[in-house]
């Protein structure tokens, strides 16, 4: 059309965020973990959680026998298949007299004692078999933050109480096991600038706006910031079973935190996860088992981020 002047963009600003460190646990565990964050002032801190829903995982208690040196059991995957069983055989330091074997009630767990009753060793089925290489796809059925004012709260203060974890407990399938995640994430801030944008002016001015946030980027956006964006993507990409609200619809925009992220000129954000060394794929109902999880999301107008944080 003459006399209108075409402008071809492709420049962006956004939020990349990388999954720099995760591990798995069981609730009754996150004591230990806060006790041992605190005394020794950890890095990372772990501010995004998942709970996750497993495949139950026992020991066979007719399986356990130390023999010629070795611990010898089998593992049973409770996914309906009688084969699924894993067969290991451990050596043992056989300074250690009088050893002996003991199951919980559950058999999900082994604890090695010695002559004198000294836990030596303790193992969850779970860990074990996926710390052997064994892969478990789990689904992700609630995920979360913990972060405060400035970061000094994690996800193990969070999940002191937790009535959603309770209610997932409450509602667990017999052959089914309840773990937590903890997730570490990283900024990998990326942009471009496209050479056909015909604005100059424009291109400069986001060119010394990244240059900023490269300098200076706990200023532009902060890491609660980071936190909440990455909650929010997590959660609309998994719409996991239990975040009843926040899968549908975000709070209201007039809600502080989740307005401030509303405001910030955003254009995109997105999650890079990749579990392959924890051996685990994670799923929803909505997601199929993976390895890699890579949300994205465009924020470059005001319809986008209406649909991104589900305000209406």
């Amino acid at each position: 059309m003459k006399g209108k002047k075409e402008v071809v963009t492709g420049s962006n600003l956004g939020i990349s965020m990388v999954e720099s460190y995760s591990m798995f646990f069981r609730h009754y565990d996150f004591e230990t973990l806060l006790k041992f964050e605190n005394k020794f002032n950890l890095i990372p801190k772990m501010h995004i959680y998942m709970v996750v829903k497993v495949p139950k995982v026992i020991f066979v208690s007719d399986s356990i026998k130390i023999h010629k040196g070795n611990i010898e059991f089998a593992l049973q995957v409770m996914d309906g298949r009688d084969e699924n069983k894993v067969q290991f055989k451990l050596p043992y330091n056989l300074e250690y007299k009088g050893l002996n074997l003991s199951l919980s009630p559950n058999k999900d767990d082994l604890e090695i004692k010695d002559s004198l009753g000294r836990i030596i060793q303790k193992a969850n089925a779970f860990i074990f078999l996926i710390s052997s290489g064994y892969v478990i796809d789990c689904e992700v059925v609630y995920i979360g933050r913990s972060f405060g004012k400035t970061g000094e709260k994690t996800v193990y203060s969070r999940l002191k109480s937790h009535s959603t974890l309770q209610k997932v407990y409450a509602e667990k399938e017999d052959d089914k096991s309840i773990f937590l995640s903890s997730w570490d994430f990283d900024r990998n801030t990326i942009s471009f600038i496209s050479p056909l944008e015909v604005d100059y002016q424009k291109n400069y001015d986001i060119f010394m706006k990244q240059l900023e946030m490269k300098e200076n980027p706990y200023e532009l956006i902060s890491k609660k910031q980071e936190i909440n964006f990455t909650e929010a993507a997590l959660i609309r990409y998994f719409q996991p079973k239990y975040n009843d609200i926040m899968k549908y619809r975000f709070p209201s925009k007039t809600h502080k935190e989740y307005s401030d992220l509303f405001k910030e000129d955003v254009d995109y954000v997105s999650v890079e996860i990749d579990t392959r060394r924890l051996n685990v794929r994670l799923y929803s109902e909505g997601i199929p088992a993976d390895f890699e999880h890579n949300p994205f999301y465009g924020l470059k107008d005001k319809r986008s981020k209406y649909d991104f944080f589900r305000i209406i």
